[in-house]
């Protein structure tokens, strides 16, 4: 009897993985919720299960399957975290984040000593808008980690959230001096910070301090572009992408398209339709730039025009 059971077992284990690969997960789901009445101490095959409901976007039961399995990595010596690693995906996906920071904060108070993990519970903080505790814990990383550049630049993070300007800054200095030769790169990322909470003036000033130490990193032009855009200093924004042009001629397209996306986003719809125009011109054969350029004249009741231009594009064979 227990040889049938076997070959059964099998024969259940390669039928759910086929039906994985021809994603049919409610089949699949079945012969897994078989399988763990016949292997109930399984626990690979509860994190099979899982899976299968998140692939099949049912994300409640799927949490289910991940949760019995946090409850035994947490009660083990040796955290294995594959669970934890699932929900965390899960819940950033969905914008969970007050789900994503109770996991966190449960993990990391069994295993307080785990950087990894109190990087993903700062992180969290972040996410939640709990810049207080964000702070608390990447200033705890820095003292396990001094000499680790990114835990600084993850707190000045913190500071700028916190509307901490100063500290912030400080931060990034503090990273810039233990590791000089990324100096532009910690510059621009402290730039980002600033953009993301609407300090365009700040945000200006710390890109442009990234441009002195590397002018010839179109990415930073283009950002710096961005920002100028949010402050209505169009004629500099125009420069600072041009400038990104002539660094990199190549991908003169996609720069267009990048600035007119930035103005299309900030509602300067006949600019956007003139740089999405220059970008089709850069490169006549990526559909993306027709499609944003037909959608957009046709929110902007140029019906006409975005015609002959998905008509264009469907000659082109870009479009069907």
């Amino acid at each position: 009897m227990k040889k049938i059971n076997k070959i059964d077992s099998n024969d259940f284990y390669d039928q759910a993985d086929q039906y994985i690969r021809e994603k049919r997960y409610d089949k699949a789901i079945e012969l897994y919720k078989k399988l763990i009445k016949m292997n109930p101490g399984n626990d690979s095959l509860i994190l099979s299960l899982g899976w299968a409901y998140r692939d099949n976007g049912k994300l409640a039961e799927a949490i289910k399957c991940f949760e019995k399995l946090l409850e035994k990595e947490l009660s083990r010596k040796v955290f294995t975290g594959f669970a934890f690693d699932e929900m965390v995906r899960i819940f950033r996906a969905e914008g969970s984040y007050k789900q994503l920071l109770d996991i966190c904060e449960r993990v990391v108070a069994v295993q307080p000593g785990d950087a990894a993990l109190l990087h993903t519970l700062g992180d969290s903080c972040l996410k939640a808008g709990k810049t207080e505790r964000a702070i608390e814990i990447f200033e705890l990383l820095i003292r396990m980690e001094p000499v680790a550049p990114m835990c600084f630049c993850y707190l000045g993070n913190a500071y700028v959230m916190a509307g901490n300007f100063t500290s912030a800054n400080e931060a990034y200095e503090n990273a810039i001096k233990i590791e000089p030769a990324e100096t532009d790169n910690y510059y621009n990322k402290l730039g980002n910070a600033y953009l993301q909470c609407f300090q365009y003036e700040r945000a200006e000033d710390a890109l442009k301090k990234a441009l002195d130490y590397k002018f010839d990193y179109p990415l930073y032009h283009c950002n710096l572009g961005d920002v100028l855009v949010k402050q209505g200093k169009l004629d500099e924004a125009q420069e600072a992408y041009e400038n990104a042009i002539r660094i990199d001629p190549q991908s003169r397209g996609v720069y267009y398209n990048r600035f007119g996306n930035m103005l299309a986003r900030e509602q300067n719809y006949p600019m956007a339709i003139e740089l999405y125009e220059k970008a089709i011109d850069a490169d006549p054969q990526n559909p993306f730039y027709y499609i944003n350029l037909a959608d957009l004249c046709k929110s902007e009741g140029l019906t006409e025009k975005a015609r002959k231009v998905y008509e264009k594009a469907k000659i082109l064979k870009l479009i069907s």
